[in-house]
C-alpha cells in the first residue's frame, strides 16, 4: 500500500516522533474514576494522548500533565476532539477516586485509569513502558519511562513525545491529527 506523506501532499510534516506503522497497536482494559471499564477502543473518534505515571510522583508526572493542560488550551476548539488518558503505574496506592481527583486538578476532561497489577502490566507492556518499584526506606517510588503516546482517531498509535517536546510542537501536531477525518 502506498501512503502519501503530509509533506508530499503540501501539508506541514508532523514534528513529534512518528510511530512505525508496522508496530503492534497498544491495548488496555482498565477502570476509570467512575469505576467503568475503559478500553483503548472506547476512545476511537478522538485523538488520544496516553501517559503513564503515578500520583505520588514528585515532578515528572505533574509536570507533564500540566504541560498537556496548557497544550489543550492552546489547541482551542479542536481540544473537543482530544482526550488525555493517564494510566497509573501504582495501582496499590492510586485508587480510582484518587486518580480522578488528581487528573481533574489539571483539566476536568482528563481521564485516569487503574486496574489490577496484571492489567497495568499488560497495558504498560503494550506501550513498551519500562517501570520498576524502588524502595525508599519504609516507602517506595516508581521509576518509569516518561514518554507520551498519541493515538489517532482510528486508535492507531501515531506519535511519541518526550519530556523535551515543546508546547508548540504538541499544538502543531495535535491540530493536524484532530483535523483529520476518523
Amino acid at each position: 500500500m502506498f501512503v502519501v506523506s503530509a509533506a508530499s501532499r503540501g501539508a506541514e510534516p508532523l514534528r513529534l516522533t512518528q510511530w512505525p506503522t508496522v508496530a503492534p497497536q497498544p491495548q488496555f482494559d482498565l477502570i476509570d474514576g467512575d469505576h467503568r471499564r475503559r478500553r483503548a477502543a472506547d476512545f476511537r473518534g478522538n485523538v488520544t494522548i496516553v501517559f503513564f505515571g503515578f500520583t505520588h510522583c514528585p515532578d515528572v508526572c505533574p509536570g507533564e500533565l500540566f504541560k498537556l493542560s496548557l497544550v489543550l488550551k492552546r489547541v482551542g476548539a479542536l481540544a473537543a476532539n482530544i482526550r488525555v488518558v493517564f494510566i497509573t503505574l501504582d495501582p496499590e496506592r492510586d485508587t480510582s477516586e484518587l486518580l480522578k481527583t488528581y487528573v481533574t486538578e489539571f483539566d476536568p476532561r482528563f481521564v485516569a485509569l487503574t486496574g489490577s497489577t496484571a492489567d497495568i502490566n499488560a497495558a504498560a507492556n503494550s506501550f513498551s513502558i519500562q517501570f520498576a518499584t524502588v524502595r525508599q526506606g519504609n516507602d517506595y517510588t516508581i521509576s518509569h519511562s516518561t514518554g507520551s503516546y498519541v493515538l489517532d482517531k482510528t486508535g492507531r498509535l501515531r506519535l511519541a513525545a518526550t519530556r523535551e517536546t515543546s508546547i508548540e510542537e504538541w499544538v502543531h501536531d495535535l491540530r493536524i491529527l484532530a483535523s483529520e477525518p476518523p
